[in-house]
């Protein structure tokens, strides 16, 4: 009996490792790339909605035919002046501005909790049966404590939830629930004095996992990744122990990782990472031990608007998996012309190789 056991273990050992090799060997490629960007300066919504800087962080989810993009636009100064807004889209390309779901406290300083606004997740809440949206909320540094006044300290994520029940209120509005997770005696030393920065959940089994993020002023530092867990997505979350984060899955750079739990098995992470026009992925078999990080080119030489350098290529917005399991990501990007800067949207198309 002890035998047959072992041999019972044995194989399920090997049969994980098949599965988590095949895994680490799938690799995405570039199957079809939007020319030019989706949502520019010219786009008539953004020309309504008086949006001057453009767009940074958030997520697009698909609920039947019909995507839902919940981002963050820049309407005055870029990564200052910040509202949360959603729009929709039946193709990805062709997209419309809904609302504006959450507005900052104007008059950035270190006083105001909420001068910045940054979403970074869009989940259903079974157990609420409401959408449940993630976003940070800095305040300034504190030019008398010896902090960079232009800089953003102590990330705060908030949570908050869809006053329509059920899956028809994505569109909202919604009300603050709370604050998840933020700088605390449980702090690791990593964090630095931006952290929490980013927020992202996603579920592995029926456990709830998160992405964080941390960044060092003084003296600065690199960007490290972290993960957070809890039972349930209004939580209570508590950071996964030092030894596992922070997460190696990029050596320097990473922010706004979105995770799919794919059709086939296994997680694809997807986040903004260094390189001109490129976005960084992994991958994961069991949703916790992630690999190193993969990059793509998202433009062409015969299609490119973004401009060079490592911080003009912005934020993936998650990787949709379509039925015909390509991805569908939707990306921003700086470019500037007429002499205008602005971050707008791209639109890539995915594939296993």
């Amino acid at each position: 009996m002890k035998l047959r056991r072992w041999c019972f273990g044995l194989l399920i050992h090997v049969l994980l490792g098949v599965t988590v090799n095949a895994q680490s060997k799938r690799q995405l490629v570039v199957k079809k790339i939007h020319e030019g960007p989706v949502i520019s300066h010219t786009h008539p919504d953004v020309i309504a909605s008086a949006n001057k800087g453009g767009f940074e962080t958030g997520q697009v989810v698909k609920i039947k035919d019909t995507y839902h993009m919940f981002i963050n636009e820049m309407f005055e100064r870029p990564h200052r002046d910040m509202r949360i807004a959603h729009w929709t889209s039946t193709d990805a390309v062709d997209w419309q501005r809904q609302s504006t779901i959450v507005e900052s406290i104007p008059g950035r300083s270190s006083t105001n909790p909420r001068s910045e606004i940054w979403v970074t997740g869009v989940e259903f809440n079974t157990e609420e049966n409401a959408w449940n949206i993630f976003y940070v909320a800095y305040r300034a540094g504190d030019k008398d404590k010896g902090e960079i006044a232009e800089y953003d300290y102590a990330g705060r994520i908030w949570r908050a939830k869809s006053v329509v029940p059920g899956e028809d209120g994505i569109a909202g509005p919604y009300a603050d629930m709370d604050i998840v997770l933020q700088p605390d005696a449980n702090s690791q030393s990593w964090e630095g004095q931006q952290a929490v920065a980013a927020f992202n959940p996603y579920r592995v089994g029926d456990q709830w996992y998160a992405f964080y993020d941390g960044h060092n002023h003084l003296p600065q530092g690199d960007w490290p990744l972290g993960m957070a867990t809890a039972p349930t997505l209004n939580g209570p979350w508590t950071r996964m122990p030092e030894g596992h984060n922070p997460v190696p899955i990029s050596p320097v750079f990473n922010e706004n990782v979105q995770v799919t739990e794919l059709k086939a098995g296994g997680y694809l992470a997807i986040f903004d990472s260094f390189g001109d026009q490129e976005i960084g992925y992994s991958l994961s078999a069991d949703g916790v031990h992630w690999d190193r990080e993969t990059r793509l080119k998202v433009q062409s030489v015969n299609n490119l608007w973004a401009e060079a350098g490592d911080h003009s290529m912005r934020t993936p917005l998650g990787a949709v998996e379509e039925t015909d399991g390509t991805f569908t990501v939707v990306y921003t990007a700086r470019y500037t012309k007429d002499g205008k800067t602005f971050y707008g949207l791209g639109q890539v198309e995915l594939a296993w190789e």
